[in-house]
């Protein structure tokens, strides 16, 4: 059930509150959480309460949460018996009341209140929060808790990797009883789309983007639209966007509109897997091992795209031509039988944003920012176009080690600085991203480019950062006249290219923009 929390903070506030509730029915919610920590206690709560549950087109939840457990309820476990007492009294009754574990198990006038709920035909939902981490104890705990006398189950953690996310769908499988079981945080939002594939009792969606309860919960229309929750089933294959840290990327919206279009049972979603070897290892074998994830490949990113290729070296798997000479692959595809093959889809972003807006390669001059895995795949394809290619990084070493790595293809050379008018100017580094270290930085200035120097009638530019679209180097270049191809553009050639690795279709024009 998809299940829309709504925070009362008044006892007079339950006609706007039901109001908005049933705006969250018509848009598509199945369940209405009421969140009272604010008002259990109050003078006129059950009043109010009877209010929410009777004019409320859906079923309701009521909740009351502590703050030793993310909310803002600070009385003891005795008033909260006791308003769990008066709730089994009411002649409109919700179908779910939570009730925490840690006070249930604690108090004997709390299990004697939820029994009382139970024999009136409401449901008691024990439920229990870590906004921490992972617990050493998590599965003693959903053992007892579903031992306990409950008719249902809830735990929430927060995720310190995807792996924890997966771990939900192995509480999922091995539930005794009705269960929710969700990771906060954006390592957990596979956790949160997947719910209903992995049969759990509810996932929860903020009604708007200001709503939100909990970190990393997404909204009623990014589940049901962007997501496709409904569509959702145990055979959905999972796709990603890996790496650290991720931007706002158009492929969670693109890619799951090209999997309708395409009538193909993926999902795309975020996969956040901290830098470094053994994080990237220990994600993607987790992913691709756990046969019930039916893991289909993803897009991968800074500070990834080098160690992709190692990894699928290790398993044996197949680099294609293009990663291997580039040292850096963009996209994974695992087969159905765990076969795993790396590609580099970069090339695809950079040569056909900058052929489609005049760019002249054959014979021309082509300078690099950056030296790591899109700067490599940015130089292999200029190199294969018949460009001469310069190479500039603050770190000059890396520099050289890239172009001696491509001396082959053609002339590369690595400079320290731009002299003389360029035929097609690359952004490659990370600089100017809006979630990277340095978002507002020019990386123009950092290098000291003169652009009056450098640009000439024909220069064609391109940008790689996607998130924001008018970074400084865009909005430099525009305001001095010169064609530019934002990140977005470059996302959405290579992008094609995955959706065509992983679906054997290129995403419709209708879809794809």
């Amino acid at each position: 059930m998809l299940t829309v929390p709504i925070e009362v903070t008044t006892t007079v506030d339950a006609a706007t509150a039901v109001e908005a509730a049933n705006a969250a029915a018509m848009a598509g919610a199945d369940f209405i959480e009421w969140r009272l920590d604010s008002i259990v206690g109050v003078d006129g709560v059950i009043a109010c309460v009877a209010t929410l549950v009777r004019e409320t087109t859906v079923g309701s939840l009521l909740t009351c949460r502590s703050a030793e457990e993310g909310g803002s309820y600070q009385a003891g476990d005795d008033d909260f018996a006791a308003w769990c007492t008066e709730i089994s009294g009411l002649a409109e009754r919700p179908d779910w009341v939570d009730v925490e574990y840690a006070v249930w198990r604690r108090s004997q006038r709390v299990q004697a209140a939820a029994l009382l709920l139970r024999e009136r035909g409401i449901k008691v939902l024990l439920s229990w929060h870590d906004f921490q981490a992972r617990p050493h104890d998590l599965l003693r705990t959903a053992r007892d808790m579903q031992d306990a006398a409950c008719d249902g189950v809830k735990l929430v953690w927060r995720a310190r990797s995807v792996r924890d996310a997966i771990e939900c769908r192995d509480l999922l499988a091995d539930r005794s009883k009705p269960m929710i079981a969700l990771c906060m945080g954006p390592h957990g939002v596979l956790s949160r789309v997947m719910a209903g594939a992995w049969g759990g009792l509810m996932t929860f969606a903020a009604a708007d983007a200001g709503t939100a309860t909990a970190p990393g919960q997404p909204t009623l229309a990014q589940l049901q639209d962007q997501y496709r929750f409904r569509q959702l089933t145990s055979d959905t294959q999972v796709f990603g966007l890996i790496g650290d840290p991720l931007g706002d990327s158009p492929g969670y919206r693109l890619h799951n509109a090209a999997f309708a279009a395409a009538d193909f049972n993926g999902v795309y979603v975020p996969l956040p897997t901290a830098a470094g070897w053994e994080s990237l290892k220990a994600t993607l074998a987790t992913l691709i091992e756990d046969e019930s994830i039916h893991f289909g490949g993803a897009s991968i990113t800074l500070p990834h795209k080098a160690d992709l290729i190692r990894f699928v070296q290790e398993r044996g798997g197949v680099v294609t031509p293009i990663a291997e000479t580039a040292g850096a692959a963009n996209t994974l595809t695992v087969g159905s039988d765990g076969t795993v093959v790396a590609d580099n889809t970069d090339v695809h972003g950079i040569v056909e944003p900058l052929r489609s807006r005049g760019a002249v390669f054959e014979g021309g001059r082509a300078v690099v920012l950056g030296a790591g895995g899109v700067a490599r795949a940015a130089a292999y394809v200029l190199l294969q176009q018949g460009m001469r290619v310069d190479i500039v990084n603050r770190t000059i070493a890396r520099a050289e080690q890239l172009a001696e790595d491509l001396a082959s293809l053609g002339t590369i050379a690595a400079c320290s600085r731009v002299e003389g008018g360029v035929d097609v100017l690359v952004q490659a580094t990370s600089v100017g991203m809006a979630h990277g270290s340095s978002p507002e930085a020019d990386v123009l200035e950092s290098m000291s480019i003169d652009l009056d120097a450098v640009l000439t009638p024909g220069t064609v530019a391109i940008e790689t950062v996607y998130d924001p679209v008018n970074t400084p180097f865009v909005t430099r270049l525009k305001a001095a006249g010169c064609e530019v191809a934002t990140g977005q553009d470059m996302w959405r050639a290579q992008g094609a290219a995955q959706q065509k690795s992983w679906t054997g279709q290129t995403p419709p024009s209708s879809v794809w923009a």
